[in-house]
């Protein structure tokens, strides 16, 4: 009877070995599927979530006609300004979008002429600005600036040849200067049927040295001339929304309106040379004071700098959908008075931003803008500021449309 207890009770513990076994089974069965199905569930909601976020950013694309990337004075290659480029560039909606540069293409007096020994440096920093685009079969548009025109100097004719040449030699239909050859002739850019940019030289007008030579294919050949254009392009998109993109802006809260820092004060070398911080407390007040007395030629109360914005605004006076774009200043402005004011300049450079009477933004950060044309016809522009290695939206405003006839 001893021997059969001991039987049994080794077959119960056998049995309970059994049964521990399977359910250890079981749960590790159970425990592997509940996995598997976390897993599942997990990757069915993350392809939902793409799924969505890829469906709200094409509702959001089909909402734009289309979008123009303005980005001005980015002639100096640094960090921020490939940041800007790129991030600028990857904005790019397939088929309806155009990249233009605002002047101020090449620092530190534009394009080397042949044989010198800036020539390739100064093609790299024009390929750090249209390469990115391109890439993305963004047509690009260069718009001069002052610094293209040799920082104003005597071989400034000669620069802005060069550059217009450089970029025709690269056999690329989606790559423009605009205008070109060192003509003043205003351009005309059909985008939408609804959507027109005007792109016009507006250093050329305040050029102090001789700028007729060697412009023999240029329709236009005065000031006069030049208003006459753009008074043809004005008549030409009636019913129209215009883009009138130039280097230098009609309004603005910056140092070339006469608003300084105390920096300016401190340290007023840095106007000849960013790197010059030598302390000039008091003495260094003279130079903002008597810039403000004596503008330079690039400085909004010059007066050829005034006559240029009384010409060419009045020429827009009546027109009821138009926007001034422009760089020059290294910052971002959005100023509305009898006329919306766009400052895109702070493509490589930041310096100061004030706000001032009909501003609705103002910032003194590297960045660029986008200017959308929605379902409704209204034009959108955001303004976008570098924040390490990407931008974010600082400002967005929506320009009305005026019904006409």
């Amino acid at each position: 009877m001893l021997c059969n207890a001991i039987k049994a009770a080794g077959n119960m513990q056998v049995s309970n070995e059994r049964n521990n076994t399977s359910e250890r089974n079981i749960l590790m069965f159970t425990t592997s599927n509940c996995r598997r199905h976390s897993i599942n569930m997990i990757a069915k909601i993350v392809t939902i979530l793409a799924f969505l976020c890829c469906s709200v950013s094409l509702q959001a694309q089909d909402s734009i006609k289309y979008r123009i990337l303005f980005i001005g004075d980015a002639g100096e290659i640094n960090s921020t300004q490939k940041t800007i480029i790129q991030q600028a560039a990857a904005l790019s909606i397939p088929g309806k979008t155009s990249a233009v540069y605002l002047g101020d293409n090449i620092y530190p007096r534009g394009m080397g002429l042949p044989g010198s020994a800036e020539e390739n440096s100064t093609k790299e920093i024009l390929q750090s600005q249209y390469l990115p685009m391109r890439a993305r079969n963004t047509p690009v548009y260069f718009v001069p600036g002052n610094h293209d025109w040799d920082r104003s100097g005597p071989l400034g004719l000669a620069k802005i040849k060069a550059q217009s040449d450089f970029l025709q030699l690269q056999n690329d239909s989606g790559l423009h200067a605009a205008p070109a050859n060192g003509c003043p002739d205003p351009v005309a850019i059909p985008l939408t049927p609804m959507l027109t940019l005007i792109a016009w030289d507006s250093e050329w007008w305040l050029y102090p040295y001789a700028k007729d030579t060697g412009t023999e294919g240029c329709t236009c050949k005065t000031q006069k001339d030049v208003v006459a254009k753009l008074e043809l392009l004005r008549d030409n998109n009636r019913g129209k929304i215009i883009l009138l993109a130039s280097h230098h802006p009609f309004k603005s809260y910056g140092e070339h309106a006469g608003h300084f820092t105390l920096k300016d004060h401190l340290f007023p070398l840095t106007a000849i040379n960013g790197k010059l911080l030598i302390p000039l407390p008091v003495l260094g007040s003279l130079y903002p004071v008597l810039r403000n007395i004596f503008p330079l030629a690039e400085d909004l109360k010059n007066p050829v700098y005034q006559n240029m914005i009384r010409e060419v605004s009045g020429v827009f006076k009546d027109f009821p959908n138009i926007a001034y774009i422009a760089g020059h200043e290294h910052g971002l402005q959005l100023i509305k008075n009898e006329r919306l004011q766009i400052v895109s300049g702070a493509g490589a450079k930041h310096t100061n931003a004030k706000r001032g009477k009909g501003s609705l933004f103002a910032d003194a950060t590297q960045g660029f803008v986008t200017a959308d044309l929605l379902a409704n016809n209204q034009l959108r522009f955001s303004f976008f500021i570098a924040v390490k290695d990407s931008v974010r939206l600082a400002y967005s405003y929506e320009m009305p449309k005026t019904a006409t006839r």
